[in-house]
């Protein structure tokens, strides 16, 4: 339906067809070019809404303003892009300059650096641990946990934009502290805990 509107969404050059929306599982991302309403989008996914059996979850909805910043601030203060436009309701937020907004792994945004994304990550790492940390897991236990938050919560973003060495020495001493409780002084190094049990 978003395809065959009048929605005119991207333009990219070198493509035949309009980018308007991307979809992964329960995850939509749609494209709106300055000209296009968000009026008229909401029309069309209430329709497809009713087809499918299916709602959108508006406390979930981010924005991303594209564009001049004199667009982006009006956007952000005014919460519409035409005077003549309804108001785009509250629960939606619509990100500023330095907000990073997350699309499925990845942390885009205007102005935000590869620092905003990379916090946001290793803060959810760093409090998965600290959860665990507390029912005393095994070693062997603690093994696999780092593997799937130090790893599996890292893993999209690192192929999507990649990892700085800073964060990447960041995740390591946040396994090492992981693994020794926090000690001040880790009996064994990183490169000693990445080793296979054949290697001892």
């Amino acid at each position: 339906m978003l395809r065959k509107s009048s929605l005119r969404g991207f333009q990219i050059p070198g493509t035949a067809e309009k980018l308007i929306a991307t979809l992964y599982a329960d995850d939509t991302t749609v494209y709106l070019s300055e000209g296009d309403s968000y009026e008229s989008l909401l029309a069309i996914l209430e329709v497809w809404c009713k087809a499918a059996g299916a709602r959108f979850n508006i406390q979930k909805t981010e924005i991303i303003p594209v564009g001049s910043i004199d667009h982006r601030v009006h956007l952000i203060e005014n919460r519409k892009a035409e005077m003549s436009e309804a108001v785009i309701p509250e629960p939606i937020r619509i990100a500023r300059d330095g907000e990073a907004v997350r699309i499925l792994g990845a942390w885009p945004g205007n102005k935000v650096t590869v620092s905003n994304a990379w916090s946001t990550v290793l803060g959810k790492v760093q409090a998965k641990m600290d959860a665990w940390d507390k029912l005393k897991p095994s070693m062997n236990g603690k093994s696999l946990l780092s593997q799937v938050y130090g790893g599996g919560l890292t893993q999209y973003l690192t192929a999507a934009q990649g990892m700085p060495q800073k964060y990447e020495k960041e995740l390591d001493k946040m396994i090492l502290d992981f693994f020794w409780s926090g000690s001040q002084k880790h009996p064994l190094n990183m490169g000693t805990l990445r080793r296979t049990k054949d290697q001892g």
